[in-house]
């Protein structure tokens, strides 16, 4: 094309037009740069305006999120010591249920023995008081605490098939009180053992005053031995009576003293069981009241 025109026209024409489309290029190119630079411009200023909105919004957001945030930490910080909490809760629940399990099984068993030897002893408790025979319910009730010294505690009333009734031990008892009295008004059956140097003293065999003296001590034992036997001091009253036959029952008439043993020996047969089922209620009792004792409280320090 060029090669065209340089044969029809000169090379200033050529050129001129070179320059002139040259000229017109270069205007275009201009405005070219002009349009995007503007554009650039026109996009910068958009972008920094979305930039400037952005971050606005941004800050906007941030303030009104920042107390949300602030909550949520603190509901965070609580959720996770709740959590922790729970844990340790959980554990020591867990030890605790297996600890109360077994002392609850232990206590229940030992609970349950408690009670059987409670009934045991109130029912045969009942029997001694009702004057009916209690073999059965004393073996039972041995079987049941498995215990060496109440077994021992209990020697004496094996041989008893009842214990005697109250009535009756205080009819024996009246009975041998009245016999101390009537003992008390005999006098020594002999002469008491004198020296030789007594053969020169004048005296009379017993003198009034001395039996005097004896009926006196005769109705003041009876009298403390009734005391005794109203008040439910049988130990008292056996060990008084005891003294009484030994100090005058070899010094009245045969008559006498057969009255006094017939007397103490009823009352003896009738106090002694009275006195032995006594003794085993109150160790049993005693005994029964320490393993309760013992029971709560070894329950409470565990």
């Amino acid at each position: 094309m060029h090669f065209l025109r340089s044969l029809f026209f000169t090379p200033e024409e050529v050129f001129s037009r070179e320059h002139v489309r040259n000229e017109i290029a270069r205007e275009k190119l201009s405005r070219a740069r002009l349009q995007r630079k503007s554009e650039e411009e026109t996009h910068m200023a958009e972008m920094e305006r979305l930039d400037n909105e952005l971050r606005g919004k941004r800050e906007l957001f941030a303030t009104a999120a920042k107390p949300l945030l602030e909550e949520f930490d603190d509901v965070s910080l609580a959720q996770h010591y709740y959590q922790e909490i729970s844990n340790i809760v959980t554990s020591h629940l867990h030890v605790v249920s297996q600890l109360a399990d077994r002392e609850f099984s232990e206590f229940g068993y030992v609970s349950k023995k408690l009670i059987s030897v409670s009934l045991n002893l109130e029912a045969l408790k009942c029997c001694m008081m009702g004057g009916v025979p209690f073999e059965r319910e004393l073996n039972t009730l041995l079987k049941d605490a498995d215990s060496s010294d109440l077994s021992i505690i209990a020697t004496p009333l094996y041989h008893v098939q009842s214990i005697p009734p109250a009535a009756h031990v205080r009819a024996t008892a009246f009975d041998l009180a009245r016999a101390i009295e009537e003992v008390g008004k005999d006098g020594p059956t002999r002469e008491p053992v004198r020296g030789w140097l007594d053969l020169f003293k004048f005296r009379t065999s017993f003198s009034p005053t001395m039996l005097e003296a004896r009926q006196v001590e005769a109705r003041r034992a009876a009298k403390l031995f009734l005391s005794h036997i109203e008040r439910g001091e049988h130990e008292k009253a056996l060990v008084l009576a005891e003294d009484a036959y030994a100090k005058v029952g070899h010094e009245v008439s045969a008559a006498n003293a057969v009255l006094l043993e017939s007397a103490f020996g009823a009352f003896r047969d009738t106090v002694l069981p009275v006195i032995a089922s006594d003794v085993f209620l109150r160790y049993a009792r005693a005994s029964l009241d320490a393993s309760r004792f013992a029971c709560v409280e070894k329950m409470l320090k565990e």
